[in-house]
Parts: C-alpha cells; structure tokens; sequence
C-alpha cells in the first residue's frame, strides 16, 4: 500500500512541475519539442486496417473519394432508376427558366456526369490501392468540380439559392480534396 502512495504521488508530482515537457510515446519517455510526427512514427507508410496508404493526406484523399463516389453514384442511380419522378421534378423545378424546353436532355447530361464522376472515383481507388497513387482520385475530383458546377448553374437559373449552398458545401470539399494533392 505504501508503494502505491509512493508511486502516485511521484507521478503527480513529476506531471505538476515537469508535465509540460515530458510526453510518453510507445513506452519511451521523451521531451514535448521532440514529439514524434506522424511520419516520424509510422515511416513512410501508415497502415490502416491492414492496408498501407502513403501518408495522412493520402488517406484523407481516399476518403473524400468514398464520400463522392456515395454522393454521385446513388444520385445517378436515382435518376436512372426514377427517370419519370425526375423529368417532372425538372419541369417543376426549370418552369420559368431558359431550360425548361431541355429537362430531358438536361437531365441526361446531369446523370452521364454524375455516374461518371463516381465511376472514376471508384477507379481511384482502385487506382491507389493498386499502384498507391491519387491520379485517377484527381481526375474524378475535376470531373466531380465540373459537375457540381453544372448543378450551381441550374440552381441559381431556377433561383434556388438554398439549393446553391449546398451545393457549396461538396464544392469547398472537392476543392480541398484537389489541393491535398500539390
């Protein structure tokens, strides 16, 4: 018991007057100016799940990948699948706008864009899985750029400017993903 008394006190005081410069790493005691950086601690390479990805950004670029590649792919699965319930939505939604003669057209460029820009996505991933690069996830994030700023136009035509904002936000994230990449 007395050891016990003896230990706890000794952490307590050593973290009240040294706390601040001491920090504990995989079971080595080492100063705060010299803590170890993610590559410092994991080389060149981190792995998760059992899978080698090269390095944080990387890793973030992969997932933004998986986020679009939800976003566009069920977007354009719904407008395959639901083709009739999205051609009336168009009419509604362009009624009083120069687009509203091209719904059907409109709307097949909206989906040949979106299914595309996921198709790439997934190949992106494949892609750094496979050969542990991010090209192909850049050519889906521009192709994903191209596409949000097609739908931006459509909903500033039809003055959804609630619509436009949303769309800001997957915006900003594309752009993000692009400018890990440099």
């Amino acid at each position: 018991m007395n050891h016990f008394i003896f230990k706890t006190f000794l952490v307590m005081f050593s973290f009240n007057y040294f706390g601040d410069q001491l920090l504990f790493s995989d079971e080595i005691l080492i100063q705060k100016d010299q803590s170890l950086s993610v590559e410092e601690r994991y080389g060149d390479r981190i792995k998760l799940l059992g899978i080698s990805v090269k390095d944080p950004l990387v890793l973030c670029q992969m997932f933004i990948a998986v986020f679009f590649i939800i976003v566009f792919i069920q977007s354009g699965l719904d407008k395959i699948f639901c083709r009739k319930e999205n051609i009336d939505f168009f009419k509604e939604h362009f009624k009083s706008t120069l687009l509203k003669n091209y719904t059907s057209i409109s709307l097949t460029i909206i989906t040949f864009l979106e299914t595309l820009s996921g198709v790439v996505l997934v190949y992106g991933l494949y892609f750094a899985f496979v050969k542990k690069t991010t090209l192909w996830i850049f050519y889906g994030l521009v192709l994903c750029i191209l596409n949000l700023i097609v739908l931006l136009f459509g909903q500033r035509l039809s003055k959804d400017y609630v619509g436009s904002v949303d769309i800001g936000v997957y915006f900003i994230l594309a752009i993000l993903g692009i400018m890990s990449m440099y």
